[in-house]
């Protein structure tokens, strides 16, 4: 149970990686737009349940669980930009 915890530790810290960069991005393009928390929030979740779910069904190596919780939010961030302007 323990490994799954850390997995998640590593998936959220890949998330919060990633919207670290999105924060940055978005008060460098979109100025007068106002900033969601809740949309913050549900992308640090998600990426924590994407580190866990990796750790324990392709890889116990906790740096690769990194990448995969920056790159997977990322990865379900664009689907649902595509699916939403469909």
């Amino acid at each position: 149970m323990s490994e799954l915890i850390i997995a998640a530790l590593f998936g959220l810290l890949g998330g919060s990686i990633r919207a670290l960069m999105g924060i940055l991005k978005h008060y460098k393009v979109n100025k007068k737009e106002k900033f969601k928390l809740t949309y913050l929030l549900i992308t640090l979740v998600i990426s924590a349940l994407i580190g866990a779910v990796t750790s324990t069904s392709l890889t116990t190596n906790h740096l690769i669980n990194l990448v995969i919780g920056y790159a997977g939010i990322d990865f379900l961030e664009s689907i649902v930009k595509l699916t939403i302007k469909k």
